[in-house]
């Protein structure tokens, strides 16, 4: 019996072959997907990057979310999905962590699988990847990422590289980012494609500052001139910079010889000083160069936020004034708005600058001039001169100009009727109520104009407190600095007043601060921890309450600027808090005019 043969079954080739494909394609696509986690796609850089960041501890209690960490924790959830659980801000002020500050991020990612460790160490390696440039760990760097706690490592901006993490959380359950506070601002390089400048640089001076001229000085009013910006480097040693706060860093700004003003014979300057975005809430302090660091607050700002305040400041050595922030950094713009004339310069030098030497100051009670609903653009003009018992001759006026609470953000200006608009604002607003007093040269008709440059209309209120007139006209006053501001009334420490309540009127002695024979002082006033908003007004004591406004509070921030008052009986002057609910106050005699 012959054995029986099979036949082999055989199928084309193709067909195995698509079979076969069709077994490991889902295979292969799902070793694709566990490998290669998405990771964010960034902008396009130049070269130009931060340098690594320092160590930068905890150093309030402000449990807020910052700007860098919404954006990081955004940037997080649209590459890796909306359900991504983040946590930023956290009130455990009783340990130290940058969650008190609303500057660190933790992601929930489980280490403990091979999912959650793939998809973090994608981001991982995203953030610390080197870029086209050769600048290593460029998207760390890039973001102020502070240093970074995963599965028992850690990675340091202050020290580069990863090193073992012994904490007692372990951080195998999240991701745990630390931010600069520049990282905290959400306006490094990454979001807005240009590093936040350095410190700025200063050189040495050739002298110590000058004595601090404390007889009376005539004033000479210019048009506002930009002496100095730090986000532009104009002014500045070595280009853009940044004021940074620490021992012996500080940003100097020529001032004499120095547009409008005369290299020679002025003893003081009249500025308007922008404090602009810095990186923490903080406060700036100015004075004359080479002299002892002052402690009068200048002008305070938030985190990301513009104020501006005018400030008188002594000329100090090599024709210099210096500024110094309190905390962090920040960029400052400063321009000049007027002069004053040295009174013990050569007669000769002094009507070489002013035919008579110079203006003085005729304060008046203060008084409502014009209200304005200003467009977007728009501008109105108000007369001056001749208005609230000035003289119809007086060549500037010190007004108070306030922007109310409304929608949008931008600029005012304040110029002389018939004049140009200066490239220099004499304040930046946003929604919140603000006040700035400044001097204003007058123009034709004795008028000033009032310009809004902004993305809405808003309301502005006009007030004169006096005016600067000729000499000779024999009806004003000079000012005489004091050589060391003097603080009168401190509410947070009891000094004069314990407080200063919603619609209460109270008076406060000038009489150790400034001379007999004294007709109006200026004060710097810092106004802080409200809790609604509101105004401040100061006038003489024993006299009826004006319509006028001399600085508005905002709730959660520091406001400071100057103020001239006429004083009253014994030398006094008084205040009104209207609205401002819970405010501290602070108020120091610069000088006085007499």
């Amino acid at each position: 019996m012959m054995p029986t043969m099979t036949r082999a079954l055989r199928l084309p080739v193709h067909l195995v072959l698509l079979a076969l494909l069709a077994t490991l394609l889902p295979l292969v696509l799902t070793v694709q997907a566990e490998a290669a986690p998405p990771q964010p796609v960034a902008p396009n850089f130049k070269r130009a990057i931060e340098s690594y960041s320092g160590y930068e501890a905890q150093r309030f209690c402000s449990p807020v979310n910052r700007p860098g960490a919404e954006k990081i924790a955004g940037l997080i959830r649209k590459t890796y999905g909306s359900d991504e659980s983040i946590g930023i801000a956290r009130d455990s002020c009783y340990s130290t962590s940058e969650h008190n500050e609303g500057r660190a991020i933790d992601w929930m990612v489980d280490a403990t699988t091979k999912a959650g460790r793939n998809k973090a160490n994608a981001f991982l390696d995203w953030l610390l990847a080197t870029d086209e440039y050769g600048n290593k760990h460029a998207m760390a760097r890039r973001l102020g990422i502070m240093y970074i706690i995963f599965n028992r490592r850690i990675w340091r901006a202050y020290d580069p590289g990863w090193g073992s993490y012994s904490g007692t959380n372990p951080h195998t359950d999240h991701i745990h980012i630390s931010l600069s506070y520049d990282g905290s601002t959400g306006r490094t390089s990454y979001w807005k494609r240009k590093p936040l400048g350095p410190s700025c640089s200063t050189v040495s001076l050739s002298a110590s500052a000058p004595k601090v001229e404390t007889d009376p000085m005539r004033y000479v009013p210019v048009p506002p001139t930009r002496l100095a910006s730090t986000d532009s480097g104009t002014g500045m040693l070595n280009g853009p910079c940044r004021l940074v706060n620490g021992s012996g860093r500080r940003v100097d700004v020529q001032v004499t010889g120095a547009g409008p003003v005369p290299g020679r014979g002025v003893a003081a300057v009249a500025l308007n000083v922008a404090m602009r975005r810095p990186n923490w809430t903080s406060d700036v302090t100015a004075g004359p160069a080479g002299g002892q660091i002052p402690s009068v607050t200048r002008v305070s700002a938030n985190q990301n936020k513009i104020s501006s305040a005018s400030m008188v400041l002594p000329v100090g050595a090599d024709g210099k004034v210096s500024f110094f922030t309190s905390f962090g950094a920040t960029d400052l713009a400063v321009s000049v708005v007027g002069y004053y004339v040295d009174p013990n310069a050569p007669l000769s030098l002094r009507q070489k600058i002013a035919a008579d030497g110079g203006d003085q100051l005729d304060a008046v009670a203060p008084k409502r001039l014009a209200t304005l609903s200003l467009a977007a653009t728009g501008r109105q003009q108000v007369a001056v001169a001749g208005q609230a018992k000035t003289d119809p001759a007086s060549s500037s006026a010190v007004v108070s100009l306030t922007v109310a609470a409304g929608e949008g953000r931008g600029s005012l200006y304040a110029y002389p009727a018939g004049g140009n608009r200066p490239k220099v604002p004499v304040l930046a607003y946003a929604r919140a109520a603000t006040t700035v007093q400044t001097s204003v040269p007058v123009g034709r008709g004795g008028a000033i104009v009032i310009e809004n440059q902004g993305n809405k209309s808003r309301s502005v209120a006009v007030d004169v407190a006096g005016a600067y007139e000729p000499a000779s006209l024999a009806g004003g006053h000079s000012l005489g600095l004091r050589a060391r501001p003097m603080t009168v009334v401190d509410t947070g420490s009891d000094l004069q007043l314990a407080n200063l309540g919603d619609g209460a009127t109270k008076d406060f002695s000038v009489s150790d601060a400034a001379p007999k024979g004294t007709d109006s002082v200026l004060l710097q006033v810092t106004a802080k921890a409200a809790k609604q908003p509101g105004t401040l007004t100061f006038w003489s004591a024993g006299t009826a309450r004006p319509d006028s406004v001399d600085l508005s509070v905002t709730p959660g921030q520091s406001v400071s600027g100057t103020v001239v008052a006429r004083v009253g009986d014994g030398r006094s002057v008084r205040v009104r808090n209207s609205g401002a609910k819970g405010v501290k106050v602070r108020i120091t005699v610069l000088g006085s005019f007499r």
